[in-house]
């Protein structure tokens, strides 16, 4: 029962974290497009999409740490519920899904289960 909860509480961690790596990231791009002007619809739509997958590799680092196991499954898990959490966020609020919403899933899944599994190695010191 105590490594459900474990499991549990890193995951929320973990997507917690992963939410605020992606708030402080779009805070970056939004400095960056004002001062350098507008950038085309595109390379923002892609910078976004790499936004997410950076949080999702966070977050799924964040949340492997915590609970010493279950790298590739618990990176996964805090990527899907960051992609839920997101899709849900931006269906509210009227946008539609595209092939970029494929994208993004792909993209958060594999940088959730490379963060998942980089979080499980440790470093060693001579």
């Amino acid at each position: 029962m105590a490594d459900k909860k474990r499991f549990i509480k890193a995951s929320v961690t973990g997507v917690l974290c992963g939410m605020l790596t992606c708030v402080i990231l779009t805070c970056l791009i939004a400095v960056v497009i004002l001062s350098a002007g507008l950038l085309p619809p595109a390379v923002t739509e892609y910078a976004m999409v790499a936004v997410a997958a950076l949080g999702a590799f966070t977050g799924a680092l964040v949340a492997v740490k915590l609970n010493r196991g279950a790298g590739l499954l618990l990176g996964l898990i805090t990527a899907l519920a960051m992609f839920v959490l997101i899709t849900s966020a931006s269906l509210i609020s009227g946008s539609a899904v595209t092939a970029l919403t494929a994208i993004r899933a792909a993209a958060m899944a594999a940088a959730g289960a490379l963060g998942g599994v980089l979080g499980l190695r440790e470093k060693k010191y001579v």
